[in-house]
C-alpha cells in the first residue's frame, strides 16, 4: 500500500525542496500556495487531498498551512469576483437582488459558513458574497469557520499515515 501511494506523490520534488536551505520552511510555502490557488481557480474536489497530503508532510502544523492558503485564495476570488462580475450581476438581476442584499447584510456571515460547511460548491459561494455588501474580514472568518473541519479532518487523516 505504502508503494501505491508513493507512486502518486511527488515526493521526490518536496524530499529535493526540503534539503535546501531552509526547505523547511519552503514546503509549507509550497503547500499553502498550492492551497490558494486551488482555491483561488475554484477547483472542486481539491481541497481535501491537499489537506490530506499536508497532513502526511507536516502532521498537525498542516491545518494552520493549509486553512491560511484556503483564505487567502477565497479571498483573492472573491476580490476578483468582485471586480468582474458584480456589476454584469447587479446588471442582469437588478432589484431581484435588493431583498438578498439586504438579508445578506446583516446575516451573510452565518450563511457563508453554513453553506461551506454543508458543501455547496466554492465558485457558487463566492460569487453570490461579492454581489452582496459581506465585508472581506466577515467573508474570510465565516469561510474559516466554514472549512475547518474539512481541514483537520483530512490532516489528521493524513497525519496517521
Amino acid at each position: 500500500m505504502d508503494s501505491v501511494i508513493a507512486s502518486w506523490l511527488p515526493l521526490g520534488f518536496l524530499e529535493a525542496v526540503a534539503a535546501m536551505p531552509y526547505g523547511e520552511l519552503a514546503v509549507p510555502v509550497v503547500i499553502a500556495v498550492l492551497t490558494a490557488s486551488i482555491m483561488t481557480f475554484s477547483i472542486p474536489g481539491a481541497l481535501t487531498p491537499t489537506a490530506f497530503f499536508s497532513g502526511m508532510l507536516m502532521g498537525f502544523g498542516g491545518i494552520l498551512v493549509v486553512a491560511l492558503g484556503a483564505v487567502i485564495g477565497s479571498h483573492i476570488l472573491l476580490l476578483a469576483s468582485r471586480r468582474w462580475l458584480s456589476g454584469s450581476m447587479q446588471r442582469r438581476f437588478g432589484t431581484r437582488l435588493d431583498g438578498v442584499r439586504d438579508h445578506l447584510e446583516k446575516r451573510g456571515p452565518i450563511y457563508v459558513a453554513g453553506a461551506r460547511l454543508s458543501g455547496v460548491p466554492h465558485v457558487l459561494i463566492t460569487a453570490g458574497c461579492a454581489a452582496a455588501p459581506i465585508s472581506g474580514r466577515s467573508f474570510a472568518g465565516a469561510t474559516l469557520l466554514g472549512l475547518m473541519p474539512a481541514i483537520v479532518l483530512a490532516v489528521g487523516a493524513g497525519s496517521a499515515i
